[in-house]
């Protein structure tokens, strides 16, 4: 018997199911069925169809969830509020990035028959090519915080704090692309130590 689903609002519906879905993504690849998606979210295969028009909306939600997630800030500030120095929120900063990097990754892989097929359709409508809006979304979304971060550390930087956060995000999204062939990679700490004191050798200019 399919188990039943609690009472929630369609958005709410919407978030769990696609909560499940992106690990689940993650795990099994782009190919896993709707019916496998009703389990891991512990629904009716029927449930989906209430609040998603088709699997190919679901998956578009779940990417877009996988790159900006709904809780992203408030995830974010709560892994910054531990620390306390300029370093401490670099490097908590990068790693939470690259964590997130690589499950996007995972996610776009597998849903990108279904992004290629939306794009296929938003094309005959526009002509403008680019990544899809969800993606300069979370960008900059990115961008905003890790600009707060040198916001509270204006006095210790030697440029504006959007160049700094500029710089960060340069060295996180160059730190590992093993789809170039660049290895090795690197680390949160490695990131944080570049950033703020550069490749030259300390007390030389």
């Amino acid at each position: 018997m399919s188990p039943r689903a609690t009472a929630m609002s369609p958005d709410d519906r919407r978030k769990a199911i696609v909560r499940a879905l992106v690990p689940l993504l993650v795990e099994r690849g782009g190919e896993v069925s709707t019916r496998e998606i009703a389990q891991a979210a512990g629904i009716a295969e029927g449930t989906i169809f209430r609040v998603f028009p088709d699997k190919r909306s679901l998956m578009l939600a779940a990417a877009h969830e996988a790159i900006n997630p709904t809780d992203g800030q408030a995830a974010f500030d709560e892994a910054i509020a531990g620390a306390t120095s300029l370093r401490e929120k670099v490097v908590v900063a990068a790693q939470r990035v690259l964590d997130r990097m690589r499950l996007t990754m995972s996610v776009m892989f597998a849903v990108r028959g279904h992004l290629m097929a939306a794009e296929e359709l938003h094309e005959h409508h526009k002509k403008d090519f680019g990544p899809p809006a969800f993606v300069l979304e979370a960008q900059a979304e990115l961008h905003r915080r890790l600009t707060a971060i040198f916001e509270q550390h204006r006095d210790e930087i030697a440029v504006d704090p959007e160049v700094a956060a500029l710089a960060l995000r340069s060295l996180i999204f160059g730190a590992s692309r093993p789809e170039f062939g660049m290895a090795p990679a690197l680390n949160a700490e490695q990131i944080a130590d570049l950033l703020l004191q550069g490749v030259g050798r300390r007390g030389e200019s």
